[in-house]
């Protein structure tokens, strides 16, 4: 079938002519405009040539770009091409510029491959069409298309059976060809004010542009770092590199002043910066979300059931089998029976079975001598024989030889408590010594030595002692802790034993061997009262729940409950209405201790209930919830630990028969676990079951204090031996590490409720504060470090510190001595 052409020619004027060429030949399907009047004449005029680019029913396209300037409307994005029977090639703009907008790209589509071709800002001349369809719709300045050279075949849609309509309108109408400044060699303008020019840019010279195609393919491109080009076009011609001259400054102010900074990168392939399009972008940010690149594609669409998935009980196809599938094949007949007398002839040898039979080999044949496991490194030489003294020389010195007595005495000695294995004997020559009868039997203990006696290698181990040192973080890196002395409280004329602090962390409690006791403001130093008791204090103990105002004090054989009436009026006159609303049963019940009510003097004072003993009293502590509270009484009896209930009025002893002397006590801070310390053990007892849990062994001679950390997981005891000992409850019965810090006796323990501290006092006049983080991995031990040594309590009679007690919410400690004074430190 002959190819249908459009070959519209115009007849070519000199440049400067005013006349613009008019044309031959006209196909069409529209029809024709309004006549055309010529404009006035441009500034310069070119020749034109107006060959019809794309031919009828092919599918071989020239590389195809579109740039567009429109009158009126929106952005331009792409082109459609499309070809008809007539042979015409339409190049729609889908829609519109604004006007005078300069487009800086070609967008080549040839070979299906989008590629850019940077033409600079150019502007493009007015383009003339129909003017009454500019009217109606608009009209368009220029829609021009770029023709490239051909570079292979692009596959078109469809085509349409009748053309939209296309006119071969007036050329270069309007046209300013010096604005453009490249010689047009074809031309369409069509209908509906669209209009198409193709330029085939043979001579990008005159536009300042080339087609900088990189040819060289799929190198690395640092080979060519070295080189002021980068590869080659389509020509063979060097693709220079750009001028890159910016340091490190000209690059960042570039980076902010230039809006298109994020979107531009560098071509790998011509070392030019390049903008990308909203397209591109869009595209990459659809490949980064895992999006597919094509928007139109759906993923979702209906699967296509080529093969049926229900079964068919007849073929597809009926035909009937080849007559070769029956009849045995021929070739393979004659295959088989060169390969037989192949075999026959010896030609083709079957494989050999493989033998059975192991091999022996030396393992250490090929070793290394020179290697440290090798085999004559390891070699221990045998210990050589002792060499022959004077006593075995055939002629002896006088003083080598034995006397009778010594004779008799060797010979009952037991063989191996001789000094010597024979008797020295002296000959008058070498000729007159007989043969030696025990030679056979020495070569054979010889023999035993060296088969039994064991040797082995010891390795020097050159150990730096530094390295033996366990390395502890710095102190400065543990803060906070106390570190200076910030205060001290003046008023007790004899030592103060005792210690307890508010839980809101405002007033101090101290007791003494003067029979008082004191109220402090813990940031003013300033005593608010003066509780005379009328004995000494041995046990002080302020109720932890922050609701309630009590203090417990163990004054000789009585536990006084005070309301010291500080602080908020509310709160104290509530702790007041809690004691006297006790409604008594009406069955009094037998009590190991006897609860009295205060007078109205000691009321007065602040006494509110006095729980008398038998005995005298070493401690009070409280339950957590504040309702509960134990004591420990100084006997040996099944009596020595009561536990007491506020509410209730109510004591019991919870222990049926003495474990020990018990030297303190203390409640779980979580569980219901009670902890008591005997002189050489803690046990932990259940309170619910009634049973007992754990028996710690404390590994120290007596022990003096204990305290719980806030967690409930581990303890830790002071002794008088002048250890602490450190408990992990999860991790085992014995100290988990043991620390002997100070010189002299501890008599007081305590943990902070917050911070990983905890500190001891001893009769050395110093509190040691030390780091004990306690981590919630269960597999990693808690790290314990000495942070601070804190003086300050010179020593009477003896003594030092007495009591020691964390601040509730600061980083403090208290600390009471026998100089009578109590301590701050921050």
């Amino acid at each position: 079938m002959p190819k249908l052409w459009l070959l519209p020619y115009f007849h070519t004027q000199p440049l400067g002519s005013t006349t613009f060429p008019s044309p031959t030949l006209a196909f069409c399907h529209s029809p024709m405009p309004k006549p055309w009047t010529p404009p006035p004449a441009p500034r310069r005029t070119a020749t034109h040539q107006l060959p019809l680019v794309a031919e009828a029913e092919s599918a071989d396209l020239f590389g195809l770009g579109v740039l567009g300037v429109a009158w009126r409307g929106a952005a331009a994005s792409s082109a459609v091409v499309e070809e008809s029977r007539a042979g015409v090639a339409r190049l729609p703009v889908a829609a519109r510029l604004s006007h005078q907008q300069h487009v800086a790209q070609v967008g080549d589509v040839a070979g299906g491959q989008a590629q850019r071709l940077d033409l600079g800002q150019l502007p493009i001349g007015r383009l003339g069409g129909d003017e009454g369809a500019q009217r109606r719709e608009g009209g368009v300045d220029a829609v021009g298309a770029v023709a490239l050279s051909r570079v292979g075949r692009v596959p078109l849609p469809g085509l349409a059976v009748q053309p939209p309509g296309f006119l071969a309108a007036p050329p270069l109408a309007g046209f300013d060809a010096e604005a453009v400044g490249v010689q047009v060699e074809g031309l369409l303008v069509g209908a509906r004010a669209l209009a198409a020019v193709l330029l085939v840019l043979r001579q990008h010279a005159d536009l300042g542009v080339q087609d900088i195609r990189n040819t060289v393919g799929n190198i690395p491109m640092e080979w060519y770092q070295d080189f002021p080009h980068i590869g080659y076009d389509l020509e063979g011609k060097r693709i220079y590199k750009p001028i890159r001259n910016k340091d490190e400054l000209d690059k960042f102010l570039e980076k902010m002043e230039n809006p298109d900074y994020w979107r531009t990168v560098q071509d790998k392939m011509t070392g030019a910066d390049i903008k990308l399009t909203d397209e591109q972008v869009d595209l990459v940010h659809r490949l980064q979300k895992g999006q597919f690149g094509d928007v139109h594609f759906n993923p979702y669409e209906p699967a296509i059931d080529f093969f049926t998935h229900e079964v068919m009980i007849h073929p597809v196809t009926n035909r009937p089998a080849d007559k070769r599938s029956f009849i045995p094949s021929l070739i393979e007949k004659e295959k088989v029976s060169k390969l037989v007398h192949a075999i026959k002839m010896g030609w083709i040898k079957p494989r050999k079975p493989k033998e059975d039979t192991p091999t022996y080999y030396d393992l250490w044949a090929h070793e290394d001598p020179n290697s440290i496991l090798g085999r004559h490194k390891m070699h221990v030489p045998a210990p050589k024989m002792k060499l022959p003294g004077h006593e075995e020389s055939y002629n002896p010195p006088p003083e080598y030889l034995l006397s009778e007595e010594e004779k008799l005495a060797w010979e009952q000695q037991e063989p191996a408590e001789r000094r010597l294995n024979f008797v020295p004997q002296q000959y008058r020559c070498l000729r007159a010594v007989p043969g030696y009868p025990r030679f056979i039997h020495e070569r054979f203990e010889r023999c035993l030595d060296l088969y039994l006696c064991p040797r082995q290698r010891k390795m020097r181990v050159n150990v730096d002692p530094e390295d033996l040192i366990p390395k502890l973080p710095k102190p400065r890196d543990l803060q906070p802790f106390p570190t200076t002395q910030a205060l001290v409280y003046r008023g007790h004329s004899s030592l103060v034993r005792c210690l307890s602090v508010s839980p809101s962390g405002q007033w101090l409690a101290s007791g003494s061997d003067d029979g008082t006791v004191r109220f402090w403001e813990v940031c003013t130093a300033r005593c608010m009262k003066t509780l005379p008791v009328g004995g000494v204090v041995k046990s002080i103990a302020w109720n932890p729940n922050p609701t309630i105002c009590l203090v417990a004090v163990c004054v000789e054989q009585s536990v006084l409950l005070v309301n010291p009436c500080l602080g908020d009026k509310l709160l104290y006159g509530a702790t007041d209405q809690v004691l006297e609303s006790y409604v008594p049963p009406e069955e009094e019940r037998v009590q190991p201790v006897q609860w009295v009510t205060a007078t109205s003097e000691e009321h007065s004072r602040g006494i509110r209930l006095t729980v008398q003993h038998s005995k005298a009293l070493k401690q009070v502590t409280w339950h957590g919830k504040g309702d509960y509270f134990a004591t420990v009484v100084a006997d040996n009896s099944n009596m020595q630990v009561l536990i007491h209930q506020t509410s209730k009025r109510w004591s019991q002893n919870p222990f049926r028969k003495s474990k020990g002397l018990v030297q303190c006590v203390l409640f779980h801070p979580i569980r219901p676990y009670f902890f008591v310390a005997t002189q050489r053990y803690v046990r932990v007892y259940n309170l619910l079951k009634q049973e007992l849990t754990k028996k710690l062994m404390a590994n120290c001679k007596w022990v003096s204090s204990m305290a719980i950390h806030p967690a409930g997981d581990n303890v830790i005891c002071g002794s008088y031996d002048s250890k602490l000992a450190w408990f992990d409850l999860d991790l085992s019965t014995r100290p988990y590490q043991l620390l002997r810090h100070h010189r002299k006796a501890l008599r007081s323990v305590a943990f902070h409720k917050h911070y990983p501290l905890f500190a001891s006092g001893s009769d050395d006049g110093t509190v040691i504060v030390c780091h004990g983080m306690v981590y919630n991995d269960l597999l990693q031990n808690p790290l314990l470090v000495p942070v601070k040594v804190l003086k300050g309590h010179t020593l009477t009679m003896d003594l030092g510190v007495l009591d020691v007690v964390f601040h509730p919410t600061q980083p403090w400690v208290f600390s009471s001595g026998a100089d009578g004074t109590v301590r701050l430190y921050t």
